[in-house]
């Protein structure tokens, strides 16, 4: 399981970092810190004045937490550099990843772009600048959802803003997938269908395992019985857990209806 530390400076350009981990990752597969930084001297506050402002910093985390069901998340406030406290917080936090945005006008008075360098030049984990006009939409847009029985795909790593995510063809019923890895690993994902939040990240009825893991060279076959969940057909999501190597395999779907 992955941590990840999301800063967030109260505008909407650093929801876009929160928006990409969501598009990237399942609920259980992360542990999310989220971090606000003002960057003040808290000699400069009464004690009063001091508590109001870390409140108020909690009160926007609270919301921003909200937007991410099913995710386990931990808040932090600081007061302080924000380059240094995003650091400390990683470090503190055993981060894996830090995803961020690239620029904003409010916020940190107009310095992010100089924190963010700060944070690639000293971070000890994986640094993600989502840039300043990406967008959750477009990022759903460029998932591959193939639609022949017989193919070659290609993903990206996470790391990278390309696909790294694709959604082989269903039918309700007995699906076989034929699986070839000729590249990287991959992880395929039998997801059901959950009303509340209206997206896929259940794991499936009748027992049946949530995820299949393969690696280069490795040949699969892989049964599984796609139900319908809430009208809803079940998802088969093939996701590439690395950060940087692309993914390559090549699959043929059968289908059996089930239905007499």
């Amino acid at each position: 399981m992955r941590n990840i530390l999301i800063p967030i400076d109260g505008t909407e350009r650093s929801m876009k970092a929160v928006d990409l981990v969501k598009s990237l990752y399942m609920p259980k597969d992360v542990n999310i810190v989220l971090l606000m930084v003002r960057e003040d001297i808290a000699s400069m506050f009464s004690a009063k004045e001091f508590d109001k402002i870390k409140k108020e910093m909690k009160s926007t985390l609270d919301a921003v937490s909200d937007q991410m069901p099913g995710f386990q998340v931990k808040k932090e406030v600081v007061i302080g550099r924000a380059g240094e406290g995003i650091l400390d917080c990683a470090n503190q936090n055993n981060i894996d990843i830090i995803v961020m945005t690239k620029s904003t006008k409010d916020g940190w008075s107009q310095m992010i772009g100089s924190v963010a360098s700060y944070v690639v030049k000293y971070a000890s984990c994986i640094v993600m600048i989502v840039p300043e006009n990406g967008s959750y939409e477009r990022l759903n847009r460029k998932l591959v959802r193939c639609k022949h029985m017989d193919d070659i795909v290609t993903l990206a790593g996470q790391a990278s803003l390309k696909t790294s995510t694709c959604y082989l063809p269903v039918q309700a019923g007995i699906c076989s997938y034929f699986i070839t890895v000729l590249e990287g690993k991959m992880r395929l994902n039998h997801l059901a269908f959950n009303p509340d939040g209206n997206m896929w990240n259940l794991p499936p009825q009748n027992k049946q395992p949530d995820h299949y893991d393969l690696k280069k060279g490795e040949e699969k076959e892989i049964q599984v019985e796609i139900l319908v969940c809430y009208d809803h057909l079940d998802q088969i999501k093939v996701v590439n857990p690395s950060m940087t190597e692309p993914l390559k395999f090549h699959y043929i779907a059968r289908f059996e209806n089930t239905e007499n």
